[in-house]
């Protein structure tokens, strides 16, 4: 079968030893490696479309035209935020093959030993810095930039040793030309003496630096799931089925031995394109992998969530989980955005038609121009104000947890919180710089925020918290899976969290403000937010609870933990309470680590792959 040809729904088998709901981010990633068996046969079943051949998917730099567009995206918003005034945010989430990863802006970012060390600290035997990294370099390839990037990005941290040299994700620099603020991006935090410290894939790295994005090096197309662990070879496969535009809308679970108090998924209930009701059964294994905020949603409708909320929509619980759609977790960005001197040339060349027709003109002859980049750059960093006996202070003052009332699972994590909050080895803060303008204000719709409506040009650098203490919720709201689960991203519930990010929102200004960035901005030239060199910290505090915008990290909604920690599923990935039903995607994490996520979240699709394989029947039925 063809990467193209995926909707047929002819000649399905009523049975497949593996079936795998969510052809995204890590969904491909399972089926590919399971059918490297050729003794399996796996069916993964992907409600959207197949969009590998749409520009929009395979062009880089148009990841935004994606976005509140539902031939791509679920479209889903978050509730009114008490935390941000009552407003509301999006929160894109891949809805065709390839997921949440044919779809984002494309940096590679990696999260620190630290980080995933956590995760196994918190009852995760497995799961630790040294398995993860294994898996991050075992999903992609790394092409080294060439002499003339390294020496305009300042790249002279590359540590190969580290780096995938034969996995299927192409990660890349591209040739340029990169805007001037991308060579003075590293040598700005250099100034403010926080060069970068080594290979941020080594898991160690403080500082800035010019990251690589997911992109083939010759074509220069979108590398994801959809093209990387899809492709033309794998399609081959005679034991791969994949069928897009299938709905599955119901996890069908038996109590099969009464000696057994734990439940079979033995199959479920999908809705095709041509609108018809099938039922598959899963002889193995149900494997889920529909993201963060689709997954909770599926287990709630069939059976297996908060019996009480369950109940309230006609739903008797087959499996009763409180963790279900709690300890949601996701970073947010602030952006500022400063006007830039008139021989800067930034994105918003693009609003030219005749620009943009060049730009597509010229990534369609050899994939060189703007648009096969990821011009996008990020720096690890803890401002001054938060050392020492600043971070003490707001500890102290806004963490108490004897006033908190406290699941098991949120005392294990926010002791944790606080731990890496002391170190002064794990940075507080992300920032990103990015060519374009950013307004939030006229949000939710992310064309919007980035359509860049505003007259002039700008460079916006954000602010992120790398690990925030507040937690968020998803959850159904119907018997329906079409409706959008009820959202709560949850942003500042916990007070410690506007405190430390008003603070990185704060320091904004002197990365603005420090050479070499300085001189790129125009002097007396317009700012699309209110700040000012001196900006208070309530100013600070005020601008982030207004500026902020989902960063499309949403994770943990069905944390692997222990069930007394509130998990949902155990280190192997089965969900408590089940025989054969597992998560693969990134609703596993238990607890955020710093950093874009998609790198990690590829590897937790590698590592799931692994522990299933590895309990795989010597004979398979087919």
């Amino acid at each position: 079968m063809s990467p193209s040809d995926t909707s047929s729904l002819e000649d399905l088998h009523k049975e497949y030893d593996y079936v795998v709901v969510g052809g995204g981010t890590t969904g491909l990633v399972v089926a590919n490696r399971l059918t490297e068996l050729p003794y399996v046969n796996v069916l993964l079943l992907e409600a959207g479309s197949n969009r590998l051949d749409d520009p929009r998917i395979q062009v880089p730099g148009l990841a935004v035209s994606t976005y509140s567009d539902p031939e791509f995206d679920w479209c889903i918003e978050t509730t009114p935020q008490a935390g941000l005034n009552g407003r509301v945010l999006s929160e894109p989430r891949g809805k065709t093959l390839g997921g949440s990863s044919a779809i984002n802006l494309g940096m590679a970012i990696y999260p620190s030993q630290t980080d995933i060390n956590a995760w196994e600290e918190l009852g995760n035997e497995g799961w630790s810095w040294k398995t993860m990294s294994e898996c991050m370099k075992k999903s992609q390839t790394l092409t080294p930039p060439s002499a003339a990037i390294k020496e305009e990005l300042s790249i002279d941290y590359i540590d190969p040793s580290v780096q995938g040299t034969s996995g299927p994700i192409q990660i890349s620099f591209g040739e340029g030309p990169f805007p001037a603020c991308n060579g003075a991006w590293p040598k700005t935090f250099q100034t403010l003496n926080k060069k970068i410290t080594g290979d941020p894939m080594s898991g160690i790295a403080d500082g800035a630096y010019c990251n690589p994005g997911t992109v083939h090096p010759i074509t220069r197309h979108r590398s994801h799931a959809g093209s990387a662990y899809y492709n033309e070879e794998v399609a081959k496969r005679p034991n791969l089925r994949v069928v897009t535009e299938a709905l599955v809308q119901k996890i069908l679970l038996e109590k099969v031995d009464d000696k057994d108090p734990k439940v079979v998924a033995t199959g479920v209930i999908f809705i095709g394109k041509d609108g018809v009701k099938r039922t598959i059964a899963a002889k193995n294994e149900l494997i889920l992998a529909a993201g963060a905020l689709k997954t909770p949603q599926l287990l709630e409708i069939s059976g297996i969530g908060n019996g009480a909320l369950l109940r309230k929509h006609g739903i008797e619980p087959i499996i009763n989980l409180d963790g279900v759609g709690e300890n949601c977790q996701e970073h947010g960005f602030v952006p500022f955005s400063w006007e830039v001197m008139d021989d800067q040339v930034t994105a918003e060349a693009l609003r030219d038609p005749v620009i943009a027709a060049g730009a597509m003109e010229m990534w369609q002859k050899n994939g060189s121009g703007p648009l096969g980049l990821v011009a996008l750059h990020s720096s690890y960093a803890t401002p001054p104000e938060l050392k020492g006996p600043e971070i003490a202070a707001l500890l102290e003052e806004h963490l108490k947890e004897d006033d908190l009332d406290l699941t098991p699972g949120l005392k294990a994590q926010y002791a944790i919180l606080t731990r890496m909050l002391k170190d002064e080895n794990e940075p507080i803060g992300q920032f990103h710089l990015g060519p374009f303008q950013i307004t939030p204000e006229k949000g939710p719709s992310v064309p919007g925020v980035f359509g860049m409506t505003e007259p002039e040009c700008y460079y916006s650098i954000v602010a992120i918290l790398n690990r925030p203490f507040s937690r968020g919720s998803t959850h159904l709201v119907s018997t329906d899976i079409q409706d959008s689960p009820e959202f709560d991203i949850g942003f500042f519930k916990h007070p410690i969290d506007i405190q430390l990010h008003g603070r990185l929102t704060r320091w904004l200004e002197t990365i603005a403000e420090t050479a070499p960035m300085a001189s790129l901005f125009k002097p007396g030239g317009r700012r699309l937010q209110e700040s000012s060199p001196d900006i208070s910290i309530e100013q600070a505090m005020k601008l982030t609870r207004e500026r902020i915008v989902a960063h499309y990290h949403v994770c943990g909604t069905t944390a692997m933990m222990p069930r007394e920690l509130n998990g949902v599923v155990d280190s192997k990935l089965r969900v408590y309470g089940t025989k054969n039903l597992r998560i693969v995607d990134a609703g596993i994490i238990p607890i955020i680590p710093r950093g874009n996520i998609q790198s990690l979240v590829f590897a937790i699709g590698e590592k799931a792959a692994e522990l299933i394989v590895a309990d795989v029947p010597i004979k398979s039925s087919h």
